[in-house]
């Protein structure tokens, strides 16, 4: 599934390059140095390594502030720096200093041993990867669940499917977008985005490939290397073309791709999550090409037979209700991820996401956060794939440093899911930072207290303590449901908000009966 990682050893003593290389090929990945500090930022700008290894008794490692500023220097949220493993002695008198300003993942005593050093390298690059794959699932989720709910800001048809051009050019990253409906023989372009000059003089090719892509009904793509080779010009590639469909299967028309935005970036065939972006959007087109069609055939009806009308919009809201359904799944399913990891069944989330809207609505959120509250709850947790397994699974007590690494989840999981614009991950991102703080200031990550803690944050820490309690674990038995209210009642003031804790007493019965609800879909499943 994996190639092989790009680890950048900061240093330039034999011995410990030796021994490192030693480690690293038989683990297969690529060994590269840095010598000093202008080589390690222009390797990390063009190499872009998952680990940095930094060797303490190097000279590099004694301009501290310098080598912290090369270390983070132009990292966002979507691009997260790599991760680091500090190398050094135990009487080393900057050890402490080196550990905290280059923010070390790990670190490893010299001289080192090779299977230690194996294990670590091995547990970083996994960290490291895990970490990647969720930046790309939350853009996935985030064009999914605004796939779902997009024609609300457009007044018709023609400027949904211009707007949705114009994403597919950015997800994609080619120069022109074209969407074609009608036979093979006379197609037409009913929408279209193009950002540099050129698309006019395209047409030719949208005739070519649509009538290719209503012969074949299926997916055509074409790099730069197999387009020439088939003596396609260079301007039309790389090329990307999908079939829209009908949904008795029916293919009406074609979504193209294709061109360089900028002669001087190459431009790639989308693949992995973009591909899958690419071809919900073609699902997404030719759904709106048939609610247009439908919507024109209803005005017509509307003019001969009135009473048809009721049952017209009955059929539109299941349509919608579709969509919206599935923006849930997707985010259901990709939230379950998080909690499979540490051993839970799945069921957690689905119930504490239940709770948590019941609360909200009991405090008289608006319908639209009570909503977004039971999508985005489920993601409090995401932040556990950043945490190694030997501390995720250990089935004994933590230790003080393991604890204090297990408390990061918090704010991994807020990395993940911020730097948003969807108002779905921007609540999941501070559900997934808030949510282990204390109403007196106790908690984590930032001890904040009282009315600083988002009141999304202060609902789910009380619905995700509730279900905790009264769910049987591996290492303790359910609590009755009187126990547990009687805990949440000593703890409020202190542990939970006391509005929310009013809040939760009042919608207890409603609680109940969504926890009655999936104990009898468990054992209708059983």
């Amino acid at each position: 599934m994996y190639g092989p990682s790009r680890i950048l050893v900061i240093g330039n003593d034999t011995d410990t390059l030796t021994g490192l290389a030693a480690v690293v090929q038989p683990l297969g990945h690529l060994l590269l140095q840095a010598h000093h500090l202008e080589d390690l930022r222009q390797r990390l700008r063009d190499l872009r390594p998952e680990l940095v290894i930094l060797d303490g008794d190097a000279a590099i490692s004694r301009d501290i502030d310098a080598l912290g500023e090369a270390l983070f220097r132009d990292r966002t949220a979507d691009d997260p720096r790599p991760q680091l493993l500090l190398m050094v002695r135990p009487d080393d008198s900057l050890r402490q200093r080196l550990a905290e300003a280059t923010r070390a993942d790990d670190v490893i005593d010299k001289p080192f041993d090779i299977l230690d050093m194996q294990v670590r390298i091995r547990a970083l690059v996994r960290v490291q990867r895990l970490t990647a794959q969720a930046l790309r699932d939350r853009e996935l989720l985030s064009a999914l669940f605004e796939l779902t709910t997009f024609n609300g800001a457009y007044a018709n048809t023609d400027e949904v499917l211009s707007a949705l051009a114009g994403r597919v050019a950015a997800w994609t990253g080619l120069a022109h977008v074209v969407v074609s409906l009608g036979p093979a023989s006379q197609p037409r372009i009913v929408a279209e985005k193009h950002q540099n000059n050129g698309g006019s003089r395209q047409v030719s090719l949208v005739d070519r490939r649509h009538a290719e892509l209503i012969g074949r009904g299926d997916l055509l793509l074409l790099d730069e290397a197999e387009g020439v080779l088939a003596g396609e010009a260079p301007s039309s590639l790389p090329y990307v073309g999908v079939p829209l469909r009908t949904q008795s299967h029916e293919v009406l028309g074609a979504l193209h791709a294709w061109g360089q935005p900028d002669s001087r970036v190459p431009a790639r065939l989308p693949g992995g999550s973009h591909l899958r972006v690419l071809q919900v959007a073609a699902e997404r087109i030719s759904t709106e090409i048939q609610l247009h069609t439908s919507n024109r055939r209803l005005e017509e009806l509307i003019e001969e037979r009135t009473s048809d009308l009721t049952a017209a919009l009955e059929r539109l809201r299941a349509v919608n209700s579709q969509l919206l359904e599935a923006s849930r799944d997707t985010v259901m399913r990709l939230a379950r991820a998080a909690e499979f990891r540490d051993g839970d069944t799945g069921e957690h989330v689905e119930r504490m996401s239940s709770y948590s809207q019941v609360i909200a609505r009991q405090m008289g959120m608006a319908p639209e956060e009570q909503a977004l509250i039971k999508l985005a709850a489920p993601m409090h947790d995401v932040g556990k794939i950043g945490i190694r397994d030997s501390i995720l699974l250990k089935q004994g007590r933590l230790t003080s440093e393991e604890w204090e690494q297990m408390k990061e989840h918090p704010t991994i999981g807020a990395r993940i899911l911020g730097g948003s614009r969807s108002k779905l991950l921007q609540m999941a991102e501070e559900i997934a930072n808030s949510h282990h703080e204390r109403w007196d200031g106790t908690g984590y990550p930032h001890a904040r207290k009282g009315e600083e803690i988002p009141l999304v944050g202060r609902i789910v820490a009380l619905a995700d303590v509730f279900d905790a309690l009264t769910t049987p674990r591996v290492y303790k038995d359910a609590w009755s449901v009187e126990d547990a209210v009687a805990h949440i009642q000593r703890e409020q003031g202190k542990h939970f908000d006391p509005a929310v804790v009013a809040a939760f007493e009042q919608c207890l019965d409603r609680m109940l009966q969504v926890r009655a609800q999936f104990t009898d879909e468990r054992n209708v499943d059983a």
